[in-house]
C-alpha cells in the first residue's frame, strides 16, 4: 500500500489531484458568469461555426470589443426603436488569429474600436500568425498559453480556427478528443470563455438531419461543447442569424445582428459594427414548450 501511494504523490509527498465530497458538492456558489447575455458562461468550452463568409469571425470580434469595454453587445438598430442588445461585464480579452492575417486583423479591430470610440487602453489584446505557433493537441503549447493568459487576466479567449490549431490531428478522426479536452483545460485552468471558429460541413449537414450536423468534424468535437452556435447570413441585406445547436445549461434562443460598416476616403474600411435585429424564433426548445402551452391553453 505504501508503495501504491508514492506513485501517486508529487514531489512534495501531496497528491496532486484535488479529491471533493459531498460537502464541497452542497457549498453555495455563486451564480453563474457569462461574457454576454447568457452567451458564454465563465468557465466554457464554445464553438461558433458556419460557412465562409457569413461574418462569424467578425462577429465575434465585435462581441470580443464590447467586452473589453463593458458595453452592450448588438444594441438594437435605431429603426427597430433602438435600446439595449446583450448586457457584458468589462473583461480583457485575447483574440488569437491564424486564419485572418496581420493587416485584415488590425483593420478589423481599428474600425470596431473607431465605431465605439475606444481608447487604446481598452484592453482588447490579440495576436496574428505567432511563432510559435499554438498547436491544441499538444500540452506544452496549451501550457504556455495558459500561463500568458493568466498573466494578462483575460476572461475571453477566441481561437480562430480549429482547424488550424490542431496539430497533427485529422479533425474527422477520435484523436480530436485530446484537443478538445486541452482546451477545456485552458477555460477551467484560466476561469475564461473559449470560443473557438469553426467551419460547418459542405452542404449544411444531412437534410432533415438533427441540429449540430452542420457542424464539421468528428463527432467528439461538438460532445466536448457548453455551447455551440451556427451563424448563417442573407447576403442580400448583410442580416446574420445565430443558432444554438448545442447547449449545457440555459438554453441560448436564435438572435440576428445588421453589419454595418463606413470607408474612409481611400475605401479602406474606417468602422464597422454590428446591431441586434428582432428574431421570429420558431425552433429552439423554449419555442416549441411556448407553442404547447398555447394550444393547450389557448
Amino acid at each position: 500500500r505504501r508503495q501504491r501511494q508514492m506513485c501517486i504523490r508529487d514531489s512534495a509527498g501531496a497528491d496532486p489531484w484535488k479529491i471533493y465530497t459531498l460537502a464541497d458538492a452542497y457549498a453555495p456558489r455563486p451564480p453563474v458568469e457569462y461574457i454576454a447575455g447568457i452567451v458564454f458562461a465563465l468557465p466554457s468550452l464554445n464553438i461558433v461555426y458556419g460557412a465562409p463568409g457569413t461574418l462569424k469571425s467578425f462577429l465575434l470580434a465585435d462581441l470580443a470589443v464590447c467586452t473589453a469595454a463593458g458595453v452592450d453587445w448588438l444594441p438594437r438598430a435605431l429603426h427597430q426603436g433602438g435600446g439595449h442588445g446583450f448586457a457584458t461585464k468589462q473583461h480583457p480579452v485575447l483574440w488569437l488569429d491564424f486564419d485572418n492575417g496581420i493587416r485584415r486583423t488590425h483593420d478589423r479591430f481599428a474600425a470596431l474600436g473607431r465605431a465605439r470610440g475606444l481608447p487604446t487602453t481598452a484592453p482588447v489584446n490579440y495576436v496574428s500568425m505567432p511563432t510559435p505557433w499554438l498547436d491544441a493537441s499538444n500540452k506544452g503549447s496549451i501550457g504556455r498559453l495558459i500561463i500568458r493568459c493568466k498573466d494578462m487576466g483575460v476572461k475571453m479567449i477566441v481561437i480562430d480556427n480549429l482547424g488550424t490549431v490542431a496539430g497533427s490531428v485529422d479533425e474527422n478522426s477520435g484523436e480530436m478528443v485530446g484537443v478538445m479536452s486541452l482546451l477545456r483545460q485552458l477555460a477551467e485552468e484560466v476561469g475564461a470563455a473559449v470560443v473557438v471558429v469553426h467551419h460547418q460541413r459542405k452542404g449544411n449537414g444531412t437534410p432533415g438531419g438533427r441540429a449540430g450536423d452542420a457542424l464539421r468534424g468528428h463527432s467528439s468535437i461538438e460532445a466536448a461543447l457548453d455551447l455551440a452556435l451556427q451563424v448563417e447570413r442573407d447576403d442580400l441585406s448583410d442580416t446574420i442569424t445565430v443558432k444554438a445547436t448545442k447547449t449545457r445549461g440555459v438554453d441560448v434562443l436564435p438572435f440576428s445582428a445588421l453589419y454595418t460598416f463606413e470607408d474612409d476616403s481611400a475605401d479602406e474600411l474606417h468602422t464597422a459594427k454590428f446591431f441586434g435585429l428582432e428574431t421570429e424564433d420558431l425552433k429552439s426548445g423554449m419555442a416549441i414548450e411556448t407553442a404547447i402551452m398555447n394550444a393547450l391553453y389557448g
